[in-house]
């Protein structure tokens, strides 16, 4: 019986179209499969990423040894809030019932800057509004060289920002800032200075206050290693001079500009002594409101960038510290609030310095108004000029 007659594509060893289409099929399903796997890793990826920045963390670590709960940090911005002036104490008058804000304004523009050169002598832009300047009862302290708190009697407060080694953060903090019509106090050591002198430029030309941090940010006292305040055995009344002229020198070279009569030492590392030798340099020293504990004093603790520390503090603990402090009778009444102008912190929720708008218009709604350290001094009765003896 003779064979069937076979088709041509048979003969000719060329596929057939069904094992094209179980092919492609096969082809498919395995694309399909490979494109769902990626999509549900990156949906997985994005969900756990927003878990990690809206986890609420636990409430403040309170020291029951007193003084800082944090963990010194060698790296950038470091702060160790040891030294306690008890400056703090809440007072248990009632607020003024009128919120003062007599500073609501369009922010300055650069033309009108008022930060003087470095061949004058510098004078604050306040000084000229007021004929006699605020006589507190309790302020100022003796020890008038070294303030961690102004006067308990205004309903005042200063934003103040250390610029050491990064500058990552001061576009955002100067825009909202700007936004605002606040002027704050910034210290820069002259590391800081030789780095960014167009951020500096920048800062100056927005009106803000210049102080000075030191020309190498160095460690003055043996807090450190004993946890005490006492001098360190290489630092003299030469050591602290040169630190702040050379700083004062940088500032001068890259921007022409000046410092206020103001200083902040490094890591908060400072003593009577140490401050005494800064003002016959021609420098008060500033920090920052010292308390018993974190959840007592004025640090944000935006220096610290490690989750796992027990000084790391995400913004949302940051914003009820202060305003819980605020919210007590002149709770913040001369506060000096510390801030740094660099973020060593990845996600950008938990950086610190994304809530400073909100904390602004939150304690103007309280009735305090943010100044600079010059004036927030001048209101509290001392004229900085006047202390260190500016000609």
């Amino acid at each position: 019986m003779p064979e069937p007659p076979k088709h041509p594509a048979a003969e000719s060893g060329a596929v057939s179209p069904k094992l094209i289409v179980t092919v492609a099929t096969v082809l498919l399903s395995v694309c399909a499969s490979v494109f769902t796997f990626i999509l549900l890793s990156r949906a997985e990826a994005w969900m756990a990423e927003r878990r990690e920045a809206n986890y609420q963390y636990e409430p403040a670590y309170d020291n029951p040894a007193g003084g800082n709960d944090s963990v010194i940090n060698e790296g950038y911005g470091a702060e160790t809030n040891a030294y306690d002036q008890s400056n703090d104490i809440v007072r248990e008058d009632p607020p003024p019932q009128t919120p003062l804000n007599p500073y609501a304004q369009t922010p300055p523009s650069p033309q009108a800057s008022t930060q003087p050169s470095y061949t004058q002598p510098y004078t604050s832009s306040y000084t000229s509004s007021y004929t006699q300047p605020y006589t507190p009862q309790a302020f100022p302290p003796p020890n008038a060289y070294m303030v961690d708190n102004a006067s308990p009697d205004v309903r005042y407060f200063a934003l103040t920002f250390d610029g050491g080694s990064f500058a990552n953060a001061a576009d955002d903090i100067l825009d909202t800032l700007a936004s605002r019509g606040v002027r704050s106090t910034m210290f820069l050591t002259g590391e800081f200075i030789r780095r960014y002198p167009n951020v500096v430029a920048k800062i100056a030309s927005m009106g803000h206050e210049l102080g000075n941090h030191t020309a190498t940010h160095p460690r003055l006292t043996t807090y450190a290693d004993d946890r005490t305040q006492t001098t360190r055995a290489n630092v003299t009344r030469q050591t602290i001079a040169g630190e702040l002229e050379n700083a004062a020198r940088v500032l001068a070279d890259r921007t022409g500009l000046r410092f206020a009569p103001l200083w902040r030492a490094p890591y908060g590392e400072y003593n009577p002594q140490i401050c005494r030798w800064a003002l016959e340099a021609g420098y008060i020293h500033i920090g920052w409101r010292q308390g018993g504990s974190w959840a007592r004093n004025l640090d944000t603790n935006d220096w610290v960038p490690d989750e796992g520390s027990p000084g790391y503090r995400s913004p949302e603990e940051v914003v009820r510290k202060i305003v819980g402090i605020a919210s007590q009778p002149r709770g913040l009444n001369g506060g000096i609030i510390l801030m740094h102008l660099g973020t060593e912190r990845k996600i950008r929720s938990q950086q610190v310095h994304i809530i400073l708008g909100r904390l602004i218009d939150t304690l103007r709604g309280m009735g305090y108004e943010p100044v600079t350290v010059s004036e927030l001094l001048f209101r509290s009765g001392i004229d900085v000029n006047g202390l260190v003896g500016v000609d």
